[in-house]
């Protein structure tokens, strides 16, 4: 009997010098958990309790209350299409205005003209154009009514000389200039040129991509991705080149297609995670502006013009050039217009001599492979052949692109 009663007491000094214990720490911290008569939320049974370290070293987990968390509205700087503080994915065919469509943003931006935050104020943007010459895209910006001033072209130095721009590797140099320059939208065209990796890998187009959105993110920017569709009809959402990973780690996509019958060009809206414009539409049409280079030598770029709402998708846009196609013989006899097709198509990116007649087919008029062939001919140095960094297997596989040496215009 004795020791039991012994036993008890020393039960009964333990018990008090656990809650003893208990109700310091609960004194110490900063809020209780409700219905714990004071109790720290932090506080779990056995006394066992998660403080947080002001520096913890390596991955660990973080945890945040969602009231401390600020609620705030999607902010755009062009609403529907190109929301702030993610990335925008802006795809299409070869040739039916991609980048056109970009600087007709960029430039109305830069004079504080678009429906977003921003409408009355001007922001600078910033270019990486990774096919296109800077002086091209300033003939392009100035014709469509561009504040220079507030254009800038970034890409990536090494030892005093161009190099490539690669992501993730050079986005801690990036953050700094972007931030410097207080940079309100970045173009780049196209997005899987500074991928540092395989772009039909999903693992290497997220690890591109998702710190990109968050550099978007950080510092309250737009940027925009210029993409590349797949040949062929179908589902537009379904077409674009590469990875999935592209549709799924963007916020917004916008798709673009030219209507082969009459020259306009539909955006859809095809993701919009901060609105309700998903599946809306909009059409367009592309004047030619006259203007003259530094030189005095006359040249033409395109504008966009008429931009409106429209009834149609660019998914019917896509099908309907794809059963025209098939319905009109390969006959076209025009060599000019075949020359000017290729070095236009060429202009988003090498392709092999297959791939660009498979596409060249789905064209209203297309044209052969052998007239494909007979155009790069004619083009000569405008032309070249590379080896595909791709290519696996037997024997080797050439890609066509425009040579380096020089850009040619629209």
């Amino acid at each position: 009997m004795s020791l039991t009663i012994a036993t008890d007491a020393v039960s009964d000094r333990r018990a008090d010098r656990t809650l003893e214990n208990l109700d310091r720490l609960a004194r110490q911290a900063n809020h209780a958990r409700p219905g714990m008569d004071g109790m720290d939320t932090d506080i779990w049974e056995g006394g066992l309790i998660a403080e947080e370290t002001t520096a913890q070293q390596g991955r660990h987990a973080t945890i945040t209350r969602a009231t401390d968390v600020k609620v705030e509205r999607p902010r755009w700087l062009d609403s529907p299409f190109i929301p702030l503080g993610v990335i925008t994915v802006i795809a299409g065919r070869a040739g039916v205005s991609k980048s056109t469509f970009s600087i007709d943003r960029a430039a109305k931006a830069t004079r504080g003209r678009l429906d977003g935050d921003h409408r009355g104020r001007p922001v600078t943007v910033a270019f990486s154009a990774i096919e296109d010459g800077e002086g091209m895209q300033t003939a392009r910006l100035k014709a469509a009514g561009a504040d220079l001033d507030r254009v800038l072209f970034l890409g990536i130095a090494e030892d005093g000389a161009a190099s490539g721009m690669r992501i993730p590797e050079d986005l801690h140099t990036i953050r700094e200039v972007l931030a410097a320059q207080h940079v309100k939208l970045w173009v780049i065209d196209p997005i899987t040129s500074i991928i540092d990796g395989n772009t039909n890998k999903r693992d290497d187009v997220r690890r591109a991509l998702d710190p990109l959105a968050r550099l978007a993110h950080d510092l309250d920017i737009a940027i925009i991705g210029i993409a590349h569709f797949n040949k062929g009809g179908g589902y537009s959402s379904d077409k674009l080149s590469g990875s999935h990973a592209f549709r799924d780690a963007v916020r917004s996509m916008l798709l673009i297609a030219k209507d082969d019958k009459n020259g306009d060009c539909v955006l859809t809206v095809d993701k919009s995670n901060y609105s309700t414009a998903s599946g809306m539409s909009f059409s367009y049409a592309l004047s030619s502006v006259k203007m003259q280079d530094d030189d005095g030598e006359a040249m033409e770029v395109p504008t966009i013009t008429d931009f409106m709402k429209s009834e149609r998708s660019v998914d019917e846009v896509i099908n309907a050039n794809v059963q025209r196609a098939e319905r009109v013989p390969s006959e076209n006899t025009d060599t000019a217009a075949c020359d000017a097709w290729l070095l236009d198509y060429l202009r988003d990116g090498a392709a092999s001599l297959s791939q660009i007649t498979q596409d060249a087919k789905q064209c209203s008029p297309g044209y052969t492979r052998d007239q494909l062939k007979a155009a790069r001919k004619r083009l000569g140095e405008r032309v070249e052949s590379i080896a595909d960094p791709n290519h696996q297997g037997r024997g080797r596989s050439f890609l066509w692109r425009l040579a380096t040496t020089r850009q040619e215009n629209p």
